[in-house]
This record gives structure tokens, C-alpha cells and sequence, in this order.
């Protein structure tokens, strides 16, 4: 398993430590401020689908993000405030016509289809900023970079997705792969998506693996079995865009993201079930702890 890059403190075993998440956590200074700690811009939930955009947003915010823009539905937007009062919120088609000013964005978890939103996706990836891909845009922006639109970077675009969104995804770049392919070789197959679409690729289960073009493998230790629950991947798109805004790179934000969303639901479940939201609200003590054993 490939870990170029890393000093033997960082990667154990091939997995992700915790010395290496604190070193690249952004810690605020003195002189900064909500714009220069990183502006998130968030293309999530749908009318179908709302709580998504609730759960990207919390996620970003309990991770330290300086401010996030929220682009969606009305409902949605709702939905967002209740929630989580200090985003900003933007309607589809004014987004569509002037992209609201972030320094990364997260795009696709729970969107349905919904055009304006789609356009606004399109924007961002045109863009060349950082994004978190996700779910609703994982396929349409992995077949427009596999097609040659690149303006961002491998090391600034993060895929997200979970085994049936891999094969989903694979799929829409017409390479067939089952449920039993990935799982024979799961690293094999996310290397394949971050080759075809030049993008990093973190894949989600209970062990997640974040991929990069040529071969770069981070594996990150065994998250709880109770975080498999709805709604936990928004929380951990989430935190990974608060992550790119405040400027590492993909691997590094989602490999840290991965860690933190992992050490959050352990604190929060207590050896117990948890919703995906119990786990947002957990990100700061696990990233106080994080900072304090460092």
C-alpha cells in the first residue's frame, strides 16, 4: 500500500494516524477572521431530500469553516436555518448566474434532479475551485472530467462515494464492475475512478480508503459499526469541504475528515446507536481531544 509522503508517525500499518490528522487540522490564529478561516459554498438537498443540506452544512460548521453559503430549494433552505442560523442562503437560479464567492464547495448530497441546481454544479466544476463530489454529482462530474473539463485539479477535487455510488459511477464511465468485484478489491477499484475522472477518490465503508491517481492509498483504522446510519456521509462531505476551504489538499482533507468523523461517532454513540446529526454535533470534542493528545 502506497503511502508516499508520510513519515512512519503518520501512517502505521498503512492506516492514517492520529499525528497526522493534528498536524494538518487548521487551527485559528489570532489575526484571523470568518472570510480567511474559509468560505464553504454547499449544493445539497432537494425538495425530495432537505435534511441532506442540513447535515452537509452542520458538519462544515462543527468543523470549524468560517461561513457557508448554501445553494438550494426553498424547503431546503428552511430546513438549513432551523438548523444551523449563521449559513447563508441562496436561491438555485441566482446561484446559476453569479456563483456565490467560496473557497471550495460541496456538491451533490441530495440533490434530485432538480435543473437549477444541476447548472450551479456545472458552474462550480467549471470553476477550478476545490470541491467535495457526492452522491447526485458524483456521475455527471466524473464523465465531464473523464471528458477532458479539468479546470481543478486532482488534488483539489474529492469523490465520495460509498459501494454502490463507485459502482454506480464506474458504470457511467462504461466500466462495469458487482458488488463482489469492488469488494474482492476495493482500493483496485477506487485507483480505477481517480484515474478515469483525474480526481481523488475516498470510498466509505467501515475501513474508508482515500485514492489518489497513481496509486497513492491512505486507509484510515476501523470506523464504529453504528455509523452506518442515514445521513452520516453529509456530515462527512461536510467537514471535508470545511477541510479544502481552509486549503489541504484532497487526500489530506479526506483522510482527516474520514478520522475525525470516525473519533466523533465513537464519542457521540458511547457504545450505542447514533443519528448523523449526533455525530456533527460531536466534531468539536473530537477535535479538541485530537488537539489536546497532540
Amino acid at each position: 500500500m502506497s503511502t508516499e509522503g508520510f513519515s512512519a508517525a503518520e501512517v502505521i500499518g498503512g492506516q492514517f494516524t492520529a499525528a497526522a490528522v493534528a498536524e494538518r487540522w487548521p487551527v485559528p490564529q489570532e489575526a484571523d477572521h470568518k472570510y480567511s478561516r474559509g468560505v464553504l459554498g454547499v449544493v445539497a438537498g432537494s425538495e425530495a431530500y432537505p435534511g441532506a443540506a442540513a447535515l452537509v452544512v452542520s458538519g462544515a460548521v462543527r468543523a470549524g469553516v468560517g461561513m457557508v453559503r448554501y445553494v438550494g430549494p426553498r424547503r431546503a433552505q428552511d430546513v438549513v436555518l432551523a438548523h444551523r442560523p449563521e449559513a447563508v442562503v441562496h436561491a438555485p437560479h441566482d446561484a446559476a448566474d453569479a456563483l456565490p464567492r467560496a473557497q471550495a464547495w460541496v456538491v451533490g448530497p441530495g440533490v434530485a434532479d432538480v435543473a437549477e441546481q444541476d447548472a450551479v454544479i456545472g458552474a462550480v466544476s467549471a470553476s477550478g475551485l476545490p470541491m467535495v463530489v457526492d452522491a447526485g454529482a458524483l456521475a455527471s462530474v466524473a464523465q465531464a472530467r473523464a471528458a477532458g473539463a479539468r479546470d481543478a485539479g486532482a488534488d483539489k477535487v474529492l469523490f465520495t462515494p460509498h459501494l454502490g455510488e463507485l459502482i454506480d459511477t464506474l458504470a457511467a464511465l462504461r466500466h462495469d464492475a458487482t458488488a463482489a468485484d469492488v469488494e474482492r478489491d476495493r482500493a483496485g477499484h477506487a485507483r480505477l475512478l481517480a484515474e478515469a475522472a483525474r480526481a481523488t477518490v475516498l470510498l466509505k465503508g467501515s475501513v474508508t480508503l482515500v485514492v489518489s491517481p497513481g496509486g497513492r492509498v491512505i486507509e484510515l483504522p476501523q470506523a464504529p459499526a453504528w455509523l452506518a446510519t442515514a445521513g452520516a456521509g453529509d456530515v462527512l462531505a461536510g467537514i471535508a469541504g470545511a477541510l479544502l476551504s481552509a486549503g489541504l489538499s484532497a487526500a489530506d482533507a479526506g483522510a482527516s475528515a474520514s478520522w475525525i468523523h470516525a473519533r466523533a461517532a465513537t464519542i457521540a454513540s458511547g457504545g450505542g446507536p447514533i443519528a448523523a446529526l449526533d455525530v456533527a454535533d460531536a466534531v468539536p470534542q473530537a477535535v479538541a481531544e485530537l488537539l489536546a493528545e497532540a
